[in-house]
């Protein structure tokens, strides 16, 4: 009795300790907002990785709003390599938005509802993150030991995560990042009885295949026209360069290859009074940034947030002080350190990662530098459990209400999403649309009816939203109904994802389908049957929650799974390479011969924020 007495004093202790620990890393004021009026609890400071090189990685947690069964923890990053997750934070999917005046707004479309998130800067030298010289990491193998180094000691801070389910996601170059990192974590698993609780992972516009998207460079230009002249006969040539130099070694980055994004830019920059202009790499809609940036700013309410961050004022509300240097978006020094990486390709451990978790891959259309059609082609020549690319999915329509917001197709454990008007950063542009896609990807299954996802909660396809009017290509990084929330007047309808595939007329012929059964029925079984039936369908007792106020399904439902394709369209980015036919979407170039056609191209990496 007295050693478990013993036991249960020290174990309180500890706790205490622990306790204690994660409240060094509370944040309990923010510069700019009212903290009372925040819903969620905050955890942010450094996680020392290698005291040896004072190497530290800076972590902004938060904590999820409504409770889930079970609670779900999202890891995000974004790319570069170099670039901080703070972009996340405060223009994507993080819970905040910086103003002009520096005070900060509440985004209605985070993903903190639903899951807790932390973003992360990572490797050490990005953002927040710091070390010293000898700290820098050269290679993707080192990169992915340093996360789960800092993995391993941030559970210890905040030990009730480990019993969270894990996702990680990110977008541009984490598209390099994240299968190294599911990939250690797998193998650290195999050794140790899943040490690590991780569920799957999603990578959003992301530099994955560098052997496929510098050939989508060309192929996604000449599909919107954005070669010409001198300049298309100069990125063919660099084009065939680019695959010689890629049949001979596979590597992150080529400075012949990187030469065809620099030919798009250079046929897309005109002379104004202002100065040289050129197309956002980004959002190609966006014509006239300026040079020889050509989007690096993008998106402008940038300058608000690193103004905000280098405040003294934020640096000490989230204990970042231990970082002598001022943030800055995206730091030179860890894309140097990489330069010479040759590591292999993330695509070629995709394979191995779908057989143990899912993967979902999105990708706005309007993205040059990581675009749509070079995931595609990806997928298209990829095998893994069993078959080479789609086989029986089919691209399938996805609606948010009686709007169409893009295409998914999903099989054996990967789901593809491309997102209509989305950019490269697509939470950006389309915070609604991927806040839906996310919970639905990571099984929200909400405690009680009240849950809540960006302003309303639900499942199905979304919500609905009318009266979008065309867009001029100028993004703010909302629309109507993400600032008004959406319509509460519409119902969920159908159990399932299958609701992605069908517009509100669908339901409006389903509906009337069955009251006209429902009628006939109620005339016919009184005359069959001498004894009334003991129970009856009633359209009474239809569910008067919103759309998004049940967002998940089950947990054994298939993400994204439709019965029917009913709008079948080919994507507008078609080439030389057939990204999509009336059958599935997906066939034409998961036949093409890459071995011939490429000359076996491998792949790259962008320095500064190009991923």
């Amino acid at each position: 009795m007295f050693w478990k007495r013993l036991a249960s004093v020290l174990w309180a202790l500890h706790a205490v300790v622990l306790a204690q620990k994660a409240d060094d890393y509370k944040v309990t004021s923010l510069p700019g907002v009212d903290m009372a009026s925040i819903p969620f609890d905050q955890y942010a400071g450094h996680i020392e990785v290698a005291p040896e090189t004072n190497s530290n990685l800076f972590f902004w947690m938060v904590d999820q709003v409504h409770p889930t069964k079970p609670k779900k923890l999202i890891i995000w990053l974004n790319g570069g390599p170099g670039c901080s997750s703070m972009d996340g934070l405060f223009l994507e999917n993080g819970p905040y938005r910086v103003n002009p005046d520096l005070s900060l707004s509440i985004n209605a479309n985070g993903w903190q509802d639903h899951a807790t998130i932390v973003f992360l800067d990572q490797p050490v030298g990005t953002g927040f993150s710091f070390a010293n010289s000898a700290g820098f990491m050269h290679n993707m193998t080192q990169i992915a030991e340093e996360f789960t180094t800092f993995l391993d000691k941030f559970m210890a801070v905040f030990p009730s995560l480990k019993e969270q389910e894990l996702y990680l996601a990110g977008e541009s170059f984490a598209g390099t990042y994240i299968p190294y990192f599911a990939d250690r974590i797998l193998s650290l698993n195999r050794k140790e009885a899943n040490k690590y609780n991780l569920k799957g992972i999603a990578i959003g516009n992301g530099w994955i295949s560098p052997r496929h998207q510098y050939e989508a460079y060309y192929d996604y230009s000449v599909a919107h026209d954005l070669l010409e002249g001198q300049y298309l006969d100069r990125a063919t040539k660099n084009l065939n360069k680019c695959r010689v130099n890629l049949s001979l070694e596979s590597k992150i980055n080529d400075i012949t290859c990187e030469d065809i994004l620099q030919d798009i830019v250079d046929s897309n920059t005109h002379s104004t009074d202002a100065g040289k202009q050129c197309i956002n790499t980004y959002d190609i809609r966006l014509k006239n940034e300026t040079f020889p940036g050509c989007g690096l700013t993008w998106p402008h309410e940038l300058t608000d947030v690193n103004k905000y961050l280098r405040t003294q004022a934020l640096r000490k509300a989230v204990h970042s002080e231990k970082q002598e240097l001022l943030w800055q978006e995206c730091a030179d020094p860890v894309s140097v350190a990489l330069r010479h990486d040759r590591s292999l390709p993330a695509d070629l451990l995709l394979p191995g990662i779908l057989k143990e978790i899912k993967v979902l891959l999105f990708s706005g259309e309007y993205d040059l530098i990581c675009n749509h059609i070079g995931t595609e082609y990806m997928i298209g020549n990829m095998t893994w459990n069993g078959d080479q690319g789609f086989k029986d999915a089919e691209r399938l329509d996805w609606y948010m209400g009686d709007r169409k917001v893009g295409y998914y197709t999903e099989e054996r454990n990967l789901s593809y999403v491309l997102i209509n008007d989305g950019s490269h950063m697509v939470p950006y542009d389309k915070p609604l649309e991927t806040l839906d896609m996310i919970n639905r990807f990571i099984g929200v299954d909400m405690d009680g009816g009240n849950s809540r996802v960006g302003g309303s909660s639900g499942q199905h396809n979304g919500t609905s939203q009318q009266g979008q009017d065309d867009n001029d290509g100028q993004h703010d990084g909302t629309d109507q109904q993400e600032q008004n929330g959406p319509d509460d007047d519409s119902t969920s309808n159908e159990e399932g994802f299958g609701g992605y595939g069908q517009s509100a007329g669908s339901y409006g012929a389903l509906i009337l389908l069955v009251s006209l059964i429902l009628i006939g029925a109620c005339w016919y079984w009184p005359r069959r049957n001498k004894e009334p039936a003991s129970s009856k369908f009633r359209l009474g007792d239809q569910d008067e929650t919103t759309e998004l106020d049940e967002l998940v399904i089950g947990e054994n439902a298939t993400l994204f799974a439709a019965e029917d394709d009913t709008h079948q369209t080919p994507p507008s980015g078609a080439s030389r390479f057939a990204i999509a036919d009336s059958d599935d979407g997906f066939d034409d170039f998961a036949d093409w011969d890459e071995e011939e056609t490429l000359a076996s191209v491998s792949k790259p990496k962008k320095d500064g924020k190009d991923h």
